[in-house]
């Protein structure tokens, strides 16, 4: 089986998805896509003073199908209002890793240690540079000691957030 990417109409994945899913039940075809996935991931946002988790699209206008074979996806989904194509080169595993969430993380997280310089890369914090008083590496964390206004600050940011000061 392979994965390959299906672009749709943005803003509309969640109902396009349904219909492919009733169009394949409907002409009993449901063998033809083993899985099919958009890509999302949680974010808090506020709405009237109060936080609210919002899911949204990592990759908006797309969808991901897995599959023996694209031409019988093509044969099946093409049709559908709201698709307007089939990419037909399937995707790496590394990519399918990452789509999943099941990419290794490791990769920054061993490098980081207390008492290095790192420079915020993300959040209201960019370009500030500091220094790692705690790494977490079980939840990505680290606890940032920052110059504000002449007053260390103590700041927990995600790995993400940072980058290794040269």
């Amino acid at each position: 089986m392979k994965w390959y990417t299906v672009k749709v109409v943005s803003g509309k994945e969640k109902k396009i998805k349904e219909s492919i899913e009733s169009e394949l039940k409907k002409n009993n075809t449901e063998s033809v896509i083993s899985n099919l996935l958009i890509s999302s991931h949680k974010s808090i946002q506020l709405r009237k003073g109060k936080k609210i988790s919002v899911e949204k699209n990592a990759f908006p206008g797309y969808m991901f199908v897995e599959c023996d074979s694209i031409s019988d996806v093509e044969a099946n989904i093409k049709h559908i209002n709201g698709v307007t194509s089939v990419l037909k080169q399937p995707l790496s595993s590394a990519e399918i890793e990452r789509l999943l969430g099941k990419a290794d993380k490791k990769e920054v997280d061993e490098t980081l240690h207390v008492n290095q310089k790192v420079r915020i890369i993300d959040g209201p914090f960019n370009t500030f540079v500091g220094t790692i008083k705690d790494v977490d590496n079980k939840k990505q964390k680290v606890k940032v000691i920052v110059l504000i206004f002449g007053r260390e600050t103590i700041l927990d940011l995600s790995f993400s957030q940072i980058s290794e000061e040269e």
